[in-house]
């Protein structure tokens, strides 16, 4: 099943890039597409649509509008205690950056296009195409001010195998046989930050009964035959008419756990907008750093540390990881370092998102204590005493949160 091996997670390129089709390449216009632009990004990087709770509200703007537009003292007065009753001091200090989204680009560029949008005056006129790149660093901050989760770039791949029941009768959705759908598939996972796949079964044929095992929910069958497309994740949905409507029964399964939604849509783009949406939603719940998920301080061992590569090798992977406050090293014992990591998340997330990459293999303690059980750990010069003997000491790790090997490249 997904995720019973190392996999390596697919990473999202232009994580923090976005396109939108403008009329003008005014500043005032470039300013109004960057903040809707901005909350598209934070739900991207957020993996949560939750995020957009957090945006000010229509009130905040209207007397934000009302302060800076007014013309007497008593006006201005009037709207000061207006808005200082809105929120607290730094909830105001948030909302008045979320409102200025340009402060975080870090540059944009335009390309003509072909396609009509209509401008200000009503008029129809060619766009331009507008591209924004923001700043990753102060994203995430901001994320993280607001409380909200931040996902790495490095993101699940994720197989979507769809069965929908049309006019044709029963067959599943994939270039060759619903190249509309496909593309509709992949803009929305692009939008969601997702790296999709669809199944190719010119170059990976599938099993003939795949069809029939998907509309009867066998799960293990499914399963089985998704790992030729060695997915991290795997979304399989049933699509079908009903009472004029299209009933959509979505199960994803993680390598850790399966959860579904079932709903109904209007048309084929709302089921599978659906589907994206509750996909994203859920693996970011599994692998985006999260400060309401057992944020705090936790002790790593790692073995398989043989050179002084691989321990900068691994410092800065893990330094890198988005769900990472600080990583020290507080002992060492031959290629064995006991580490002390500060998490924006839980270790749970942590777990999840290193069996993701499988550069760090989770072991058992016996694994990598056994051979060595008389073997003193050892501190780095400057840090513990260098003489204590830890080995003999069932306490010390019992504080041990978790256990890993260190694949080397």
């Amino acid at each position: 099943m997904a995720g019973a091996q190392p996999l390596y997670a697919d990473r999202v390129d232009n994580l923090y890039s976005l396109q939108a089709l403008v009329p003008d390449t005014r500043d005032s216009t470039r300013a109004e597409a960057a903040n809707a632009m901005l909350k598209r990004l934070l739900v991207r990087v957020s993996g949560t649509q939750a995020v957009l709770e957090k945006m000010p509200p229509d009130d905040f703007l209207e007397m934000k509008k009302a302060l800076d537009t007014a013309k007497s003292s008593a006006e201005r007065e009037e709207a000061q205690k207006a808005y200082q009753k809105l929120a607290t001091t730094e909830q105001l200090e948030l909302w008045e950056e979320l409102a200025n989204a340009q402060r975080w680009v870090s540059q944009y560029s335009y390309q003509s296009s072909d396609q009509l949008i209509e401008n200000q005056e009503g008029d129809e006129v060619r766009a331009q195409r507008l591209e924004l790149d923001f700043d990753p660093d102060g994203i995430n901050r901001l994320l993280q001010r607001m409380q909200a989760p931040v996902w790495d770039a490095s993101r699940p791949k994720t197989l979507f195998l769809i069965a929908l029941q049309g006019r044709q009768g029963r067959y599943l959705v994939t270039p060759s046989s619903n190249q509309p759908l496909s593309k509709l598939l992949d803009e929305l996972a692009l939008q969601r930050g997702l790296p999709l796949v669809l199944p190719d079964e010119e170059q990976k044929p599938l099993p003939p009964g795949l069809l029939s095992d998907i509309w009867g929910g066998f799960s293990r069958e499914i399963l089985e035959a998704s790992q030729a497309y060695q997915p991290d994740a795997i979304a399989v949905a049933r699509i079908y008419p009903s009472s004029g409507t299209w009933a959509v029964n979505w199960q994803l399964f993680t390598g850790l756990d399966s959860v579904r939604n079932n709903t109904s849509a209007a048309t084929l783009g709302e089921a599978l907008e659906s589907g994206v949406d509750f996909v994203a939603e859920s693996l970011s719940e599994r692998y985006a750093s999260s400060p309401d998920q057992g944020a705090g301080s936790y002790r790593l061992a790692v073995s398989e540390i043989q050179k002084i590569a691989d321990f900068a090798e691994m410092m800065s992977y893990l330094n890198e990881l988005s769900l990472t406050k600080d990583v020290e090293l507080v002992k060492t014992q031959k290629d064995q370092l006991l580490l002390q990591v500060d998490l924006r998340g839980g270790v749970d997330q942590l777990r999840a998102n290193l069996k993701l990459d499988g550069r760090l293999e989770e072991t058992s303690f016996y694994s990598l204590q056994q051979a060595r059980k008389q073997e003193d750990f050892t501190a780095p010069s400057g840090t513990l005493d260098p003489q204590a003997d830890v080995s003999q000491d069932p306490a010390f790790f019992r504080q041990v949160d978790a256990w890993f090997k260190w694949q080397a490249n």
